[in-house]
């Protein structure tokens, strides 16, 4: 796809389509990563009519809706699909168990942290719904950690395309 059609996208449906490619970039449903999405978005900004800001508020509509899709569907059937893979693949347990402890000792700062390490971030509404960490506490330390990875990867793009 050429930029011009990208741009073309952007103007006519703008900040849906951000909203709608970090929703399903949440839900791990783009089969691209984030850290390529933003700051190729970020990028297309400098040449659109809508500001950094507003894109930035977009992306992050986008991404906690999707992410508190996420965590909700895994809280409600995460944890019969936790005891299935315990029971049914006995190599999986180790990683499990590990999982569980870091969740019972990080919860909170895991939320946080994790979405800011690519790769890990795509596991922490999973890891997060199955493991029962408290609503708001999912909401608050996820939000700020997506906040900070969509601000820095955004203004990079944003930035290489004011400096290039």
């Amino acid at each position: 796809m050429l930029s011009s059609d990208i741009l073309n996208y952007l103007d006519q449906y703008g900040p849906l389509l951000v909203f709608v490619i970090m929703f399903l970039e949440a839900l791990n449903l783009t089969g691209i990563p984030s850290y390529i999405i933003l700051p190729a978005i970020g990028f297309f900004i400098e040449q659109s009519p809508f500001s950094f800001l507003f894109i930035l508020v977009m992306t992050l509509l986008g991404s906690i809706s999707g992410c508190l899709l996420y965590y909700i569907v895994a809280r409600k059937f995460g944890r019969s699909m936790y005891n299935y893979f315990y029971q049914k693949f006995p190599l999986a347990k180790r990683g499990l168990d590990k999982a569980s402890e870091l969740s019972e000792r990080y919860g909170a700062m895991m939320c946080f942290t994790g979405r800011i390490i690519p790769t890990v971030r795509v596991f922490i509404s999973l890891m997060s719904g199955v493991f029962q960490i408290p609503f708001k506490t999912y909401l608050i330390y996820s939000a700020a950690g997506i906040t900070v990875w969509n601000f820095i990867t955004l203004f990079i793009g944003y930035l290489t395309a004011i400096y290039s």
